[in-house]
């Protein structure tokens, strides 16, 4: 054989072990694949990242443009993503929503036990994206995570989850399993909610369709804020189910909960809401266990403009309002 032919054969067979190779050092028990022509990441059988508190989340390289989770596979571990620019946005996918799964820990309490900072909480997650970045999530399921399920916290980490049920199926009451949330534009649809804190926050403008939430003791299904979201959001919602879940119907928050906070002001509509809920809250302010309600907005000094149509809501009283602001459901305004 040639020179010539003998290092275009070197550089072939170096050009696909470079191919083969697991982009950004990925370590992974399981069997993966990788195409560097598209971009395409596959977990193509279930398997572990690291079990280390930082190692077990892969910081997901930026010539990823696609990460899959084929059927009957099982990732324990979770995604970091860094920024992006917005002409190379990621997208996770499941082959199959039941069974495609990102899972965290039989642990219960685990950011706690492992010295996570409240703020860092939602690092520890499915799903994390760290900067500026656009990050679609589909088809499947993440199930008892370390932190928080799907977040970004960025300015400009939108994030879109559809056809995804995100659950924390734990007996603890503190996993500090949030559910969702991203920055301005950010979406979440056809997803079914089932974990052991908040579901979804609303501090950047968000759009919900077709979500439905179930209760537990811990968290509110929809947050407005726990203190430190003072700015304006926007949240346009369709077909927004909840359930209460806790079977001896005590809750620490209504559906609708405003934590704390001063200044913030949140406008919402919603068209189409059904909530199934019945039982006692654990009312702060007066030491005592009160009747449940829709609403527990706290904070005198931040304000809810709220409008729902086709509101299906049965004898659940309005509950505690100290925030400002104008709230009608079905055409008639609470006083």
């Amino acid at each position: 054989m040639s020179p010539l032919m003998t290092g275009l054969t070197i550089l072939l067979i170096l050009t696909q072990l470079a191919a083969a190779q697991v982009p950004g050092g990925l370590a992974y028990s399981g069997e993966t694949a990788w195409d560097s022509a598209t971009g395409t990441f596959t977990f193509k059988s279930s398997g572990n990242m690291p079990d280390g508190k930082e190692e077990f989340f892969w910081q997901v390289p930026i010539q990823v443009k696609r990460i899959l989770i084929g059927p009957n596979v099982i990732v324990r571990g979770g995604f970091r993503v860094a920024f992006r620019p917005p002409e190379n946005p990621l997208h996770i996918v499941g082959g199959e929503r039941k069974s495609s799964v990102i899972f965290g820990t039989e642990s219960e309490r685990w950011t706690e036990s492992n010295g996570v900072a409240d703020n860092d909480k939602w690092k520890y997650g499915a799903v994390c994206v760290l900067g500026d970045a656009t990050v679609h999530v589909s088809n499947l399921t993440s199930k008892n995570p370390r932190g928080y399920h799907i977040s970004g916290y960025a300015n400009k980490s939108v994030l879109h989850v559809l056809r995804c049920d995100l659950l924390d199926t734990r007996s603890g009451q503190n996993n500090n399993s949030d559910g969702f949330i991203g920055a301005a534009g950010s979406t979440i649809s056809d997803c079914f909610i089932s974990t052991g804190d908040d579901a979804i926050k609303v501090y950047r403008d968000i759009v919900i369709r077709n979500v439905t939430i179930e209760q537990h003791r811990n968290g509110a299904p929809i947050q407005f804020g726990w203190g430190g979201e003072n700015g304006r959001a926007k949240a346009e919602i369709e077909n927004l189910t909840i359930k209460g879940a806790n079977k001896d119907g005590l809750y620490n928050m209504a559906p609708f909960t405003w934590e704390g906070g001063r200044g913030g002001v949140r406008e919402v509509t919603i068209k189409g809401l059904t909530v199934d809920l019945a039982g006692k809250l654990y009312d702060e302010a007066a030491n005592r266990w009160v009747p449940v309600g829709l609403f527990e907005l706290k904070p005198a000094q931040c304000t809810l403009n709220l409008t729902v149509t086709g509101a299906e809501i049965g004898t659940l009283p309005p509950g505690i309002r100290h925030a400002r602001g104008t709230i009608t459901i079905n055409g008639r305004a609470l006083q």
